[in-house]
């Protein structure tokens, strides 16, 4: 009987020695398999930037507009200096969003890239006012020399990185603004006591009443009629627009001051900028170093086909008015407003 008892006794150690090594065994292929999932999980971390980054650009232009048009080749060169890893979708035409809530969306980081003029940065930072005066460039050469050499915008670049947040990837712009009136413009004696329309804006009111002018405020849908009737004697506009709402039909002279050059930004939210890898950070900036020469020199090139279609199918007599007088008048608004912010080095350090 003692001998059974002993029998079965060494039966249930064995037996359970045996179901020991079993489960240590089982233990150590989970312990591998879990060092097997960690393993993969470093390498998908270590060749992250192999992976696709979606993002989403707007811009309230139309989809064929040269801003627009430019906002989109920017987009489509980062995806192909990327190899694909970038990839975009562009909201054209304020599909979704007004300026306002594009700023907006940009800031908060609900979209990542806008195309956007200089006047919304000056909610966070006034001294931005400057760059919505007039004759900050004097020509082509001037306006390209600055806007394409790399870091001559900085001091503009890093006030937007520390406040309200956003990285500057590109320029856009070279669109001129020129007069159109019912009478011929050949320097700033003619626009005295003028009736020029005006948006409204202080910034264009104090420029008109520099040069003489009585500026009026009209709203942008009533110029047509208003130069029709008398009501306001010309209007400070872009020859595209000129051309859209057919003010060639009741404004019969263009003077080609060139007074404003369009200096517009494309600008990324700064934390979505960071959190790209270096990689990809420099196929934004090559994308920006291709695109951006590009798109300025065919702004200046649609500019004479603008012209030209207003001369030809408008019948509008273009004029050439003394170039230095007006940037000489025009440029007491930015110089005043330039030692109003204590900026005053800094911008003639940029623009002259």
């Amino acid at each position: 009987m003692k001998k059974g008892l002993n029998v079965k006794h060494i039966m249930l150690a064995v037996t359970f020695v045996l179901v020991s090594m079993i489960i240590v065994a089982c233990g150590d292929n989970s312990n591998e398999s879990a060092t097997n999932d960690n393993s993969d999980g470093q390498d998908t971390d270590t060749t992250a930037s192999g992976e696709t980054v979606e993002l989403v650009a707007a811009t309230i232009n139309p989809q064929d507009a040269l801003l627009a048009q430019t906002l989109i080749a920017f987009s489509e060169e980062i995806e192909e200096q990327s190899n694909g890893e970038i990839t975009f979708t562009v909201h054209t035409g304020g599909t979704v969003g007004n300026a306002s809530s594009l700023y907006q969306s940009v800031i908060t980081g609900d979209i990542d890239m806008i195309y956007s003029d200089t006047g919304w940065f000056a909610e966070q930072n006034p001294v931005f006012d400057i760059l919505s005066t007039n004759y900050l460039f004097e020509d082509q050469e001037h306006y390209e020399s600055i806007v394409n050499t790399p870091g001559s915008l900085a001091y503009f670049e890093d006030l937007l990185v520390e406040n309200p947040g956003l990285k500057t990837v590109m320029y856009a712009g070279g669109l001129e603004r020129n007069i159109i009136s019912t009478f011929p413009i050949e320097s700033a004696a003619d626009l005295e006591g003028r009736a020029m329309r005006s948006g409204g804006g202080t910034a264009e009111m104090t420029w008109w009443r520099n040069l003489g002018a009585n500026p009026t405020t009209i709203d942008f849908n009533e110029v047509y009629s208003a130069l029709q009737t008398g009501v306001a004697e010309g209007s400070q506009n872009s020859l595209d627009a000129m051309i859209e709402q057919r003010f060639g039909e009741v404004g019969d002279y263009v003077a080609r001051t060139q007074h404003n050059l369009t200096l517009g930004f494309i600008v990324m939210n700064n934390d979505r900028y960071e959190s790209l890898s270096e990689e990809h950070k420099e196929a934004i900036q090559r994308a920006a170093e291709i695109v951006q020469p590009e798109y300025i020199a065919k702004a200046f090139e649609q500019a004479d086909e603008d012209a030209l279609t207003l001369e030809e199918e408008f019948g509008v007599t273009f004029t050439d008015p003394d170039r230095e007088e007006l940037i000489e008048i025009s440029r007491i608004q930015m110089n005043d407003l330039a030692e109003e912010f204590g900026v005053v080095d800094v911008i003639n350090d940029i623009f002259n």
